[in-house]
């Protein structure tokens, strides 16, 4: 890591991505605006930090077009009375952006652990609002998600009981986990959840499969509080149905 990196660093660089975009998007279409400025904030980057920072800030706008077009293929889907044909391209369709959207969810949280010192919840949601052409909702729902995880990851770190801890690839996100690990010697996947909801342990895939709620006050800023900490494992050891020594909280 570059310790001589600062939240102005980020600031700049924020600035340089959109006003290249924007300058770009006179004479070339959104995806040739894109891929020229990946090619020079992501490319050619020698910084790691600041390469993910540009990856993050230049797909932001596709990704936010991808959720909306996610969500009127789940309409269509679900509402649009379609005929087989429809519905087969359709379906296709959707589980090619929902592997898009996946993976840049998983970009994001990436970039938030590694960089998330630099600079406020608020400021990072600036930025992708700004980057996504003034989409705010999508924006505060990409660092929602993408922080949940990071909070329930570090709860899940201070289990020894869990057994090989690690978050989910994206084929494994797309079909429901955000963390695989072992409990008992037997195979348990986990997935992080926004808002309040009861803990639910249940079978999916023929293995144990725990759901747990990662509401936003347990999260300051980008990371998780001492007392969300305590919080989540002692709603993952009740779920769990097991009784720990006093030591393991």
């Amino acid at each position: 890591m570059n310790d001589a990196l600062s939240y102005e660093d980020f600031a700049k660089r924020a600035d340089e991505i959109l006003g290249l975009i924007g300058r770009l998007r006179l004479g070339h279409s959104l995806g040739e605006a894109i891929d020229l400025a990946e090619e020079r904030f992501v490319v050619g980057e020698a910084n790691a930090e600041l390469r993910r920072f540009g990856e993050v800030m230049v797909l932001a706008r596709r990704q936010a077009v991808i959720q909306s077009q996610l969500d009127d293929d789940r309409e269509a889907l679900h509402h649009g009375h379609l005929d087989h044909e429809e519905l087969t391209s359709v379906g296709h369709h959707y589980e090619m952006l929902r592997r898009e959207a996946c993976s840049y969810n998983h970009l994001l949280r990436g970039f938030i652990e590694s960089c998330g010192q630099y600079f406020s919840r608020h400021e990072l949601m600036g930025w992708l609002t700004s980057a996504s052409a003034g989409r705010g909702v999508w924006a505060k729902g990409e660092v929602t998600g993408a922080v949940s995880e990071i909070a329930l990851h570090a709860a899940l770190q201070g289990l020894p009981e869990l057994r090989g801890l690690r978050y989910a690839s994206v084929g494994e996100d797309l079909i429901g986990y955000d963390f695989v690990g072992e409990w008992q010697g037997k195979l348990l996947t986990i997935d992080a959840k926004t808002g309040f909801y009861r803990p639910l342990l249940e079978r999916k895939h023929g293995h144990r499969h725990l759901e747990i709620s990662v509401p936003r006050e347990v999260v300051k800023e980008l990371r998780v509080n001492h007392r969300g900490l305590a919080l989540l494992r002692r709603q993952v050891r009740q779920v769990l149905g097991r009784d720990f020594s006093p030591g393991y909280a």
